[in-house]
């Protein structure tokens, strides 16, 4: 057994992040013109529904689990990804496992780090810098699994512009073309009922309603804050009902690439590292990657910890015949370990 240095554990800031709203979609960055605008059409239609207005589009076509097309490029929707200006995240632990860790089960894991109070990464897209942890030790052998596990309060902020002008929290008729993160409240992911008015109780305090808006809009950019967002539960619901026992789990299709590429699981737990069957105890997401590829960890291995800003946040606008944004969506960390040895 060896000791590695703490800057053998670089974490490369920016390079890759699953795209927007923790649920089983993902969402191509928005379609922008020549100036880097993003294109709004008002008058775009659902293709599905005469109804209903989808005024943005997304630039990439994209596929489900099956290989199925889910959606397809430059048609209409109410949502559309974006990179983020900074994305934070709080972590708590990050470590690899021999035996499989979603079950919360950690015996087999080795760590690089613990921390009960977490360490705060505030992640921009194309910057690295290396992870400020002690010292740690790692066994020599062979782990198919990374486990990372982090708070379930994820903070955006982000600034941009519009070809036209568009409505936020300032009421209609007082937007403009620059648009902006503005609420630095916490906004639930799942609402308390079926009222958009009633806000729900969480760890990290008291959630806005889910019908408030966290972006504003105006002819000049305004005070750009970090909106926040709790994911309460990963299954469609309202937070009035209980989650499931082993945390609301949920797994995504396959992500990554190479060496990193795998299928992540992820379950809510609280505050005590055990399972929340509550949006109300929800505090902290158990992140564990199925790797593909098994890490083969020597005596001489090094770590770099990837994270991507890209499309990492969604902007979610009405689709009612106007031209109001709802609010700014917050992703679910895709976390990449690269082992060399």
């Amino acid at each position: 057994m060896k000791t590695f240095n703490l800057n053998k554990l670089t974490i490369l800031l920016g390079l890759f992040l699953v795209s927007a709203f923790f649920t089983t979609s993902a969402n191509a960055l928005c379609v922008v013109n020549g100036a880097g605008a993003i294109v709004f059409d008002g008058a775009a239609k659902n293709p599905q529904d005469a109804n209903e207005f989808y005024p943005v589009k997304g630039d990439t076509t994209l596929y489900d689990i099956n290989g199925n097309v889910d959606y397809t490029a430059n048609t209409p929707t109410p949502d559309c990804g974006i990179t983020p200006d900074t994305y934070k995240l709080n972590l708590y632990k990050m470590g690899i496992c021999k035996a499989n860790p979603d079950l919360n089960d950690l015996t087999s894991c080795q760590m690089f780090f613990e921390s009960a109070a977490g360490i705060e990464l505030d992640i921009q897209a194309g910057v690295s810098t290396t992870l400020d942890i002690p010292e740690f030790t790692i066994d020599p052998g062979t782990y198919q699994y990374l486990y990372v596990l982090l708070s379930n309060k994820l903070g955006m902020k982000w600034s941009g512009r519009f070809n036209v002008a568009v409505d936020g929290s300032s009421g209609d008729g007082n937007g403009g073309t620059y648009c902006w993160t503005s609420n630095a409240g916490l906004y639930p992911n799942a609402p308390q009922n079926n009222s958009s008015d009633d806000a729900v109780t969480t760890v990290h305090g008291t959630s806005l309603a889910t019908n408030v808006q966290n972006m504003d809009c105006g002819t000049s950019e305004g005070t750009v804050v970090f909106a926040n967002e709790a994911l309460l539960r990963f299954s469609q619901g309202y937070c009035s009902a209980d989650l499931g026992a082993n945390g609301d789990k949920y797994t995504f299709e396959k992500m990554g690439v190479g060496a990193a590429r795998g299928t992540p699981t992820a379950s809510l737990l609280t505050s005590a590292d055990v399972f929340a069957t509550t949006c109300q105890t929800a505090a902290k997401i158990g992140w564990t990657t199925a790797l593909d590829t098994s890490y083969n960890v020597t005596e001489d291995s090094t770590f770099a910890l990837s994270v991507k800003a890209t499309d990492a946040n969604s902007l979610k606008f009405s689709t009612g015949d106007n031209n109001d944004i709802d609010k700014i969506q917050s992703g679910a960390p895709k976390i990449f370990l690269n082992v060399t040895d």
